[in-house]
């Protein structure tokens, strides 16, 4: 978060903006620990002092960084609201997570890339509550180290910031313990996006909380076909990739020559164009069309892209988008992908919406009301 330019706050101004904060925080159940972490600060000391007036360093810089976090917070509820879209796909890859979380197992998933993987595995985790996290494994998240800090930080496991990385294991440890109850209670389910960022010391400390009689963490890896490869790679886990290979018990991997659906197609467009308040159905020429492009290197992530390009361009020219299968080629060097038609003029009629480029309306139409 990139706090405001200096500026001197007046104190009703002060005032207001904490108010505000302190109210989203009751609302949403965010402790003053994690609102501290939200404004750049270690702990919740500085936040906790700032709101009863007993602060002694810049307080301008807190507030300023608070006002920025409700702008943030404003910026993403304007945001449309993005619900998860069935496919089948995605239903296959569900039924591996549940799978893994019911038995518990660990579980693998792989798929080429856009074809809604991280989707499902959110929604999965969306759906299991405080039963499963799922986790985008970024070039900060590789490392034994840096894997416990971020698990301890998200399921609420507190220690002191001077915990050792052992520590911190042994309080997860306990946390997941206490989750499963040796059987009687619920497994906790860690899915593992990206999973071959992963490097062999975190890799060996997730099986560890699944081999753990007392834990038994159901774990989902997920990623793209070089998962599949570097779970046979021995040089990834010295001496151990047969030992985790062998604990999977439920696998989705999906062929790259596997035909994207018509169905699943649609399900996706029609979700987006929901959302953009579309209500109208697609020419079957325009849906032929975002399927042929599913097939290339992007799948499901290629609909969405150019749905979306073709309402912005849209938009640029002042007029309304058909959604055409000509509009949606027309933006393909929009998203790096080439057009398959010749273009001697744009598709988007020139206007405003309410004139008489009429969404789908056909040119011919157009032009018999403009004589």
């Amino acid at each position: 978060m990139s706090p405001e330019k200096r500026k001197t706050f007046s104190p009703a101004e002060r005032r207001r903006i904490v108010a505000e904060v302190v109210r989203r925080q009751e609302a949403e159940g965010i402790t003053n620990g994690e609102m501290g972490l939200a404004l750049g600060y270690r702990g919740g000391a500085v936040w906790s002092q700032v709101r009863n007036e007993k602060y002694a360093g810049d307080v301008d810089r807190c507030i300023a960084r608070a006002a920025q976090w409700l702008r943030d917070r404003s910026h993403r509820a304007d945001a449309p609201a993005v619900t998860y879209v069935e496919t089948s796909i995605g239903r296959q890859i569900m039924a591996v997570c549940s799978r893994a979380w019911a038995l518990p197992t660990i579980g693998l998933v792989v798929t080429p890339s856009g074809a809604g993987k991280t989707a499902a595995l959110a929604e999965f985790a969306r759906r299991r509550g405080e039963r499963a996290l799922w986790l985008q494994v970024g070039e900060d998240l590789t490392t034994r180290k840096a894997l416990l800090e971020e698990l301890c930080l998200r399921l609420g496991v507190a220690l002191s910031p001077s915990a050792s990385s052992d520590d911190r294991a042994r309080g997860l440890k306990k946390h997941f313990a206490n989750s499963y109850l040796g059987g009687k209670g619920s497994p906790f389910c860690l899915l593992l996006d990206e999973a071959t960022r992963i490097r062999a010391s975190a890799a060996n400390l997730l099986r560890g909380f699944h081999d753990d009689p007392a834990c038994r963490v159901a774990l989902v890896f997920a990623g793209t076909e070089e998962l599949d490869a570097l779970m046979h790679n021995r040089a990834w886990i010295p001496g151990g990739t047969a030992q985790l290979r062998s604990r999977v018990a439920a696998a989705y991997q999906m062929r790259l020559t596997r035909e994207i659906s018509m169905a699943d197609v649609q399900a996706v467009g029609r979700s987006i164009l929901k959302s953009m308040g579309i209500r109208r159905d697609l020419a079957a020429a325009a849906w032929k069309y975002l399927r042929k492009i599913a097939q290339a290197d992007g799948r499901l992530r290629n609909v969405a892209k150019r749905l979306y390009a073709v309402r912005d361009t849209a938009e640029s020219a002042g007029a309304r988008p058909a959604f055409s299968a000509r509009e949606l080629d027309f933006v393909a060097t929009l998203v790096n992908q080439p057009c398959e038609f010749v273009h001697r003029e744009s598709p988007f009629p020139k206007g405003p919406a309410s004139s008489s480029a009429a969404v789908g309306e056909p040119a011919e139409a157009r032009r018999r009301k403009a004589s």
